[in-house]
Formats: structure tokens, sequence, C-alpha cells
């Protein structure tokens, strides 16, 4: 019985592992192509954040109104602001989620909401 056991974790049957395998390359994949420019980031975060609507219809600009200040600190996390046309509102702060940051990291984009105040 025991021996059983034993010999039955050793030996995944079957294509078991290869479809563990196949299953991780495709989150993979799938994941790259999510963050794979910074407008499709910013989308998939806004959706992410339980904005499915506005993540599909907004348009999506580059914010060119920054201070000096804040180019610097852009430039040192290497990213860009971006703004949307027709932003979430977020009922619990009462704000307009309009402008956020996307960072590039690698190959990589990730977007974070940004507060410049």
């Amino acid at each position: 019985m025991i021996e059983n056991n034993i010999s039955r974790r050793r030996n995944i049957g079957g294509g078991e592992f290869e479809k563990i395998i196949r299953i991780v390359v495709i989150l993979g994949v799938i994941f790259i192509l999510l963050h794979s420019s910074p407008k499709m980031a910013l989308r998939i975060h806004v959706f992410l954040i339980g904005y499915p609507k506005e993540a599909l219809t907004t348009e999506i600009g580059v914010n060119k109104i920054v201070d000096k200040f804040g180019m610097e600190k852009l430039a040192k996390l290497n990213a860009k602001t971006y703004i949307l046309t027709e932003p979430p509102f977020e009922k619990a702060t009462g704000t307009e989620l309009d402008t956020f940051l996307v960072r590039k990291i690698g190959f990589l984009y990730f977007a974070y909401y940004y507060s410049p105040l």
C-alpha cells in the first residue's frame, strides 16, 4: 500500500506533466501579451481595479502636463503618465481616476494610479 502511493507520486501519469507545462506556458504568454504595450497594460489595470466598461471604451493619451520635478521623478522610474478621456469615478474617494503612471520594467509595462498631488 505504501509502496503503491510512493510509486504514484514519482510517476506523474500519462500527459499530466505536459498539461501542467502547457498551462503555465499559455498563462505566461497571455501575461506577456497583456503587458506588452503601455496602453494595453493601462487597460488591463483599469479592468482589474473594477472598471471594465471604462477599460474597453476610453481613449488614452500621454499626459504632457508634468512639472519639472515630476519629469525628473518619471525619468528615474523609466515611466510616463497617461490620461483617460472618460475616466472612471471612484465613489469611495469621490475622485476621477484620470491619471495613471506606466512603468517599463525590462520589456514589460505596468500601470498604477498616479495622483500628482
